[in-house]
């Protein structure tokens, strides 16, 4: 374990190294964010609820969608892809490791960076626009717990597209493939219940709705089908074991030249 809490300082030293590019990155989460609010409060001008959602609760799910959406990166499946491509991997499967259970930790340093600006936000953000849904301590720490889990699904897919680097030459495609369906499909961009109710109600059964509409709706207080958080602990484990298998699937395609 000591190894790869040496992979997340690592990471967590690395970020560090570059404060302007934290700040730059800080300051556009910033702007994103409140561009998305005054976009929204344009639309409430004309009416006071919009599919259920008041001005205050809407605002506040767009701050969080754009907040976790930063959180749940593209970066392990990124980091594995390039690995892949470049033939790095054939060396880190020779180090006394595992290379998948160091990109989980150097993922996690990454994490904590991005977590402290989501903080740094959301203490700035209530002083610009106060008209924002506070919820009680008990709602902030199921919260915290579904987000928690949501995020660790997303890092098993993300694993899944990086894998996918083995059956193809050009990974860029991957990347905006696992862009469009984690937007789409997480509610970054809008709510799950704006969607028609059928997508709506297949979509919420599905991992990366795990990731953003789910903790969110639960952090503001919207009422929601409780079998969804078993739905969220079968996911886990079935994740899990299905990237172990491509993993080791995925290997057997790896081909080393020299002796």
């Amino acid at each position: 374990m000591t190894k790869y809490l040496h992979v997340t300082r690592q990471m967590l030293l690395l970020q560090l190294q570059y404060k302007s590019f934290f700040v730059a990155t800080l300051v556009s989460m910033l702007v994103k964010t409140l561009v998305s609010l005054f976009v929204w409060k344009t639309i409430f001008a004309s009416q006071s609820e919009v599919n259920g959602y008041s001005l205050a609760t809407f605002t506040t799910y767009i701050i969080f969608a754009n907040l976790l959406n930063n959180l749940n990166s593209f970066g392990i499946g990124r980091d594995l892809a390039s690995s892949i491509v470049k033939g790095n991997i054939t060396g880190e499967l020779l180090l006394p490791y595992s290379p998948i259970t160091a990109l989980f930790f150097q993922d996690f340093g990454m994490k904590i960076i991005e977590g402290a600006k989501f903080i740094l936000v959301l203490a700035v953000l209530p002083l610009i626009n106060p008209n924002l849904y506070l919820p009680n301590a008990q709602t902030w720490a199921l919260f915290l717990l579904t987000s928690l889990l949501g995020m660790f699904m997303v890092q098993l897919m993300d694993l899944g597209f990086g894998l996918l680097s083995f059956y193809t030459v050009n990974t860029w495609g991957l990347f905006i493939l696992r862009e469009g369906i984690f937007n789409l499909s997480a509610g970054v961009l809008l709510p799950l219940s704006f969607y028609p109710a059928p997508i709506a109600k297949v979509l919420s059964f599905l991992p990366y709705s795990f990731a953003v509409n789910f903790p969110i709706n639960i952090l503001l207080g919207k009422e929601v089908d409780t079998s969804l958080f078993w739905v969220q602990l079968v996911w886990v484990p079935v994740l899990a074991g299905l990237m172990y298998l491509l993993w080791q699937e995925a290997k057997k395609r790896l081909v080393i030249f020299g002796g």
